[in-house]
This record gives structure tokens, C-alpha cells and sequence, in this order.
């Protein structure tokens, strides 16, 4: 082989090194952090979702029928129990945590995934807590004594912080926002209530105490709030007035929308016509708020910025809707919280039910083991939409549901816009979203800009060789041009039985037979066709 020919072969092999060295780099780093989403239960070809975001032209009171979750063949899938939850059986609940924990009305998680829960202490609301005109009749008795507010390690349910005591007289809702301030609604009171993260610092009051009332500076057993990521508020107003009232962030009534339903017989319910709004939820990926209508039986679904009816969910499962939560997971899900109807006689359990947030069609189920629940009353959906939370009031239980592992690595940070996604998309949208590698350094952009200056480098070094290559070539080249003009050039010349040479099939002049291989070392200017001329008339 010629000088130039290893020399261009060195280039050439230089360079994949370089490559291969940058792709195994990268590689390494992928198989670290993203191990395959295929598992035996759950093959790759399975893996690709049909996700979908409403349209924002299209009528939100449609339901969106025939896109599920998945393109599994559907023949054979039972999607009434897909999203299936379980009662956790590291939860150290359902029974009591603490012989001082009263009826427990309402539960949030924290950013941080901490669990809140509040609970009326020695207090009962039963027929004769209020007057006819809404009054709370045991103000005698002063507030609650015990610490109202309890925080739960969401692993092992251990008691982390309580705070709350001689302030409230009947707690109802709870709501961790954002910024892990803590907000309160007290029905006897009719006020709610801003704390901030150091629970005992009180930001902002709303409403009178004891006083109901309609006008917008006043509430009538407000029941709960939703606050959105701009700290704009929601509250759910409740019992009497049966409207929701939008607030700025410092405070200042923005909306107001809803009436009392006036029971006339009619089987259809105006969507502006509520009957206790019981929770809100916010889904501000679709820029919904969302209220449980309790005792029309419904969910109820209104524009977040100015309060339009968009749709409402109102499946024959729904009997008393006591809460609604919402999660982004999958595509997003409602999670609803549904007790019996005592005048009602039916087969139907106090259980939990998941909505499909694009089809609005019902797609699981969860209850507690032994059956059913026991007037539940409020619920909770973790930050990464894996584990539910229902309270109890008569047992004063809280029970933690959680998403079965299959659908966790089926669906669990799927949450992307488009419709149809592989398996090599949603591994390169999860290595794009750092923040969900841990295996990856904090500041990734040193990683891009090492691989970036060793592409650089080997680069470099490879056109220094290649321009080394060319200009020992030219220099070589133009050298045995002058050699041969000055007659200095002494071509080899072999006898006919020193056996075969590849220049001899060019020499008409010795092809009397095979010629034995040379063993001369051969200038490399011989594969050169620039001087292929010139030797054959120094030959000559």
C-alpha cells in the first residue's frame, strides 16, 4: 500500500474513531438515565398512545367519543377497569391516626407531596349546627381546641406538623397552592382563610365572621378554593349561594357566575344552575375550572378566564358528587369522588371513579377494600398523579390509593401534545426534559458543549492530516517530475522469468508471460496518473 493511501486510510479511520467515540458518549449517557419503556408485560410495539388536547375551536360540551388512551387492539381490553387504583397496603390508615383527629372534612398535597388534612376536632355538623337563616348556633363554645391542620409523611403517614388550634368552628376545605400557602374554608364562620407556609402566619381574610350574606364581600358556607399558578383564586360558595367567584391575586373580585337550582321537576339542570358546588379543581392545561355539582349529580366544567360553560360529565354512575380532582397524567384525568343517595336504592358503591379528561368517558374504578367508603367527603390527587387520597367523616379516615405499577410505566410522564407518540419519541421527550433524568448533572449545557469541542477537536485534526497528506503528495510528486526530465529516474527492469508484475500487464514489450511479484519497493508516485506519461517514455 502507498504512503498516501495509509495516510487517507488513517484520516478515514481517525475520524469514525472520533465519531464513534462522541456517538458512544452519547449513548452512555442515554443508557444511564432512559432504560427501555418495553417490559414483558408491556411490549414497545404497545407503547405508542393516541394523546390528545381539546381543540380550542371545538365545543367542549361534545363528547369527543372513540380516542382512548391507547391503540392496543380494543377487542379484548376491559377500559372500565383500565385506570385501576389500589389501597395501599404501606399506609398505615384507615383507622384512626389520633384519638384528637375529629371528622376530617378535607385533604391537598403539597408541591413536596406532603399530605394536609383538616378536621373539625370534637365538632359535629348535624341539624341542629345552623339557624334557618344560616347562622352557626354553637359560637358559645368558642373554637376548636385541638390542632385542626395536620401534615402527613405521604410514605408512612407519620405526623410531621400540626397547626390550627382556638381559630376554627367547622373546617370544610383545604387547598396547598403552589407556593405551599395554605388556604381554609370554615362554614360556620363563613370566611376563608390565606396562611402562609409557615402555617401560622394568616396572609388574607375573606368574608365576615358569623355573618353570611350574598354581596361579593361576604360567603354563605364556602366549601372550597382553586388557585392557579398566576395566584389568581377560586372559591366554591357553597351551600346557599351556590356560585363561584373569581379573585385576583391580592384579592379583588374578577367573576362571579352560578345560581341556586330551584327544584321543578325537570330532568335537565340549567349548567348555571348549581346545587351545593362542593370542590373545585383546576385544569390549566386546558384552561378549565371544574366543580362538583353535589346534588346535581354532576360535574360541571367553566372557562378560567371568563367563566363560560364548557362541558359538563354526568355519567349514570354519579349519584352525590362530594369532590372532583384533576391530573395532567396521560392526556389528563378527572377523579371523582361519588356517595350514595340514601333515597335511592341502587347497586351502586361509594367509591372513586377516573374520567378520561379528552372523551369524558368513564375508564376506572377505585374503592376500599372492604367494599366501599363511608361518606367520603373530599380527595386528593398527588403532583405526579400516581397516588389518590380520600377522607372519611364518619370514620375519620384517610385512605391512599394507589395507580397500579402497569399503567405507572405505561403512562406516567406522557403527558405531551402530540397525537401519536413512539417509543423513540417519548425517550427523546424525556431526555429533552432534564429535569426528569437525576442521572445527569444539574447543568446539562457542559455536557453539549463537551461533546461539542471533542467533535471540534477531532475535527481539527483531521483536516491538519488531511492538508499534511496533500502537501507531502504535491511535494513528492512534483520532486520525481524533475528527476525524470534530468534522465535521473532508473525504472526497474526485470527479466521475463522473474515472474509477474502489474506494471508488465502495461508493457506491450514484455508480456511474453507472468513474471515473478517484485519485491522493489515502489515510489508511490506509481498510482499517481498525473505521471503515468512520463514514465512510460523513460521506459521507452
Amino acid at each position: 500500500m502507498s504512503v498516501t493511501a495509509a495516510l487517507t486510510a488513517l484520516v478515514a479511520c481517525g475520524s469514525c474513531c472520533i465519531l464513534t467515540a462522541t456517538a458512544g458518549l452519547v449513548s452512555d449517557l442515554a443508557s444511564s438515565d432512559y432504560q427501555s419503556l418495553a417490559t414483558d408485560d408491556l411490549q414497545p410495539q404497545q407503547i405508542s398512545v393516541q394523546l390528545q388536547q381539546m381543540d380550542p375551536g371545538q365545543p367542549y360540551g361534545q363528547n369527543q367519543m372513540g380516542h382512548t388512551l391507547d391503540n392496543i387492539d380494543n377487542s379484548n381490553v376491559d377500559f372500565f377497569h383500565q385506570f385501576h387504583l389500589h389501597e395501599s397496603s404501606e399506609w398505615p390508615f384507615p383507622q384512626q391516626i389520633d384519638n384528637s383527629i375529629g371528622q376530617i372534612s378535607g385533604v391537598s398535597i403539597s408541591k413536596d407531596n406532603f399530605v394536609y388534612i383538616f378536621h373539625r376536632g370534637d365538632r359535629e355538623w348535624n341539624q341542629t349546627t345552623f339557624f334557618e337563616n344560616n347562622v352557626y348556633r354553637e359560637k358559645h363554645k368558642g373554637p376548636i381546641s385541638e390542632q385542626v391542620v395536620v401534615v402527613l409523611d405521604p410514605k408512612n403517614g407519620s405526623i410531621i406538623k400540626r397547626w390550627g388550634s382556638h381559630r376554627f368552628y367547622m373546617p370544610h376545605g383545604i387547598t396547598v397552592d403552589h407556593e405551599n400557602n395554605v388556604w381554609l374554608t370554615d362554614v360556620a364562620l363563613h370566611q376563608v382563610f390565606k396562611f402562609g407556609p409557615n402555617s401560622e402566619d394568616l396572609l388574607m381574610t375573606f368574608g365576615t365572621a358569623f355573618v353570611p350574606g350574598k354581596d361579593l364581600d361576604k360567603f354563605c358556607k364556602p366549601t372550597s378554593v382553586a388557585v392557579t399558578t398566576s395566584g389568581e383564586f377560586y372559591v366554591a360558595d357553597g351551600y346557599c349561594n351556590s356560585r363561584i367567584i373569581k379573585f385576583s391575586a391580592e384579592g379583588r373580585v374578577l367573576l362571579e357566575w352560578g345560581r341556586s337550582t330551584i327544584v321543578t321537576g325537570e330532568m335537565l339542570v340549567p349548567p348555571y344552575q348549581l346545587w351545593i358546588p362542593h370542590a373545585l379543581t383546576l385544569a390549566e392545561d386546558k384552561e378549565l375550572i371544574c366543580v362538583a355539582d353535589r346534588e346535581n349529580s354532576r360535574v360541571l366544567c367553566f372557562n378560567t378566564n371568563n367563566g363560560t360553560f364548557n362541558f359538563e360529565i354526568n355519567p349514570q354512575l354519579f349519584q352525590r358528587l362530594f369532590s372532583v380532582a384533576y391530573s395532567p397524567m396521560a392526556g389528563g384525568l378527572f377523579y371523582v369522588l361519588n356517595d350514595k343517595n340514601m333515597d335511592v336504592i341502587t347497586e351502586t358503591l361509594a367509591q372513586g371513579i377516573v374520567i378520561n379528561a379528552t372523551s369524558l368517558e368513564v375508564i376506572g374504578q377505585f374503592h376500599p377494600r372492604d367494599n366501599e367508603f363511608s361518606r367520603p367527603h373530599d380527595m386528593a390527587v398527588s403532583p405526579d398523579g400516581t397516588s389518590v387520597y380520600v377522607v372519611e367523616l364518619i370514620r375519620s379516615h384517610i385512605r391512599k390509593f394507589v395507580l397500579d405499577s402497569d399503567i405507572q410505566n405505561k403512562f406516567l410522564n406522557k403527558s405531551v401534545d402530540t397525537l401519536n407518540v413512539s417509543e423513540q419519541e417519548l425517550l427523546l421527550n424525556k431526555y429533552n426534559v432534564l429535569e426528569n433524568c437525576p442521572g445527569l448533572r444539574e447543568n446539562s449545557g457542559k455536557q453539549i458543549l463537551l461533546i461539542m469541542l471533542i467533535i471540534a477537536v477531532g475535527l481539527f485534526f483531521t483536516a491538519a492530516i488531511f492538508v499534511t497528506v496533500l502537501i507531502y503528495t504535491r511535494t513528492k510528486s512534483i520532486a520525481h517530475r524533475k528527476d525524470a526530465a534530468f534522465s535521473r529516474w532508473q525504472p526497474r527492469t526485470l527479466n521475463a522469468a522473474d515472474g509477474f508484475t502489474l506494471g508488465n500487464i502495461f508493457n506491450k514489450k514484455q508480456r511474453a508471460g507472468f513474471e515473478k511479484l517484485a519485491t522493489v519497493e515502489v515510489s508511490e508516485d506509481d498510482d499517481d496518473d498525473d505521471d503515468d506519461n512520463n514514465d512510460l517514455n523513460v521506459r521507452a
